[in-house]
């Protein structure tokens, strides 16, 4: 027996709620958002962004965002992904935090777990819409199939230079005292 707050969602569906009104919603809200804190379209005599005019834009590029199917379909296919991967990257640092012996991960003590999760977090972004828009396959199959060899060495050559650099910079410099 379907709920009555699943036959509310089912209605929702069926009205275009998730196909119109939140991608709307999001594109609007995050563009507006963006606009305001850079004040990219210039300032009042006040020194207060221009608020009509980033609320028009951010309007204007909602609806061209609702108005292709593609971009709506891959927010509903992306976004769930996106959460999960931010509950699976919480989980982590909560567990990791459960280790440290003070009692707190903190990211000021760890710089290259900042850094490792920042990488893999666009990595995983990367990925997530990739699949999203549908050519995730279609590039795993190119890297898998076309280039598995070359791609694979000129990594490996990447990572040998990279980290001879590291390694070379990296070294700190004994003090004469």
């Amino acid at each position: 027996m379907v709920s009555p707050l699943a036959k509310s969602l089912y209605f929702l569906e069926d009205l275009g709620f998730f196909d119109v009104v939140l991608p709307f919603l999001l594109t609007f809200t995050i563009v507006y958002a963006i606009l305001e804190k850079t004040k990219i379209l210039g300032k009042t005599s006040e020194g207060k962004s221009k608020t009509n005019v980033n609320a028009m834009l951010a309007f204007v590029m909602g609806l061209f965002v609702v108005a292709t199917q593609q971009i709506t379909d891959a927010f509903k296919i992306s976004l769930p992904w996106v959460v999960l991967y931010l509950v699976a990257i919480t989980m982590f640092i909560l567990l990791a935090g459960s280790f440290m012996a003070d009692g707190e991960f903190s990211f000021e003590k760890r710089k290259g777990w900042k850094i490792f999760l920042t990488v893999m977090s666009f990595l995983a972004i990367v990925v997530i819409f990739l699949h999203g828009f549908g050519v995730l396959t279609t590039v795993i199959g190119f890297i898998i199939y076309k280039w598995s060899d070359t791609l694979i060495m000129g990594l490996a050559l990447v990572l040998v230079i990279v980290g001879t650099i590291f390694y070379v910079v990296g070294k700190k410099e004994d003090k004469a005292t």
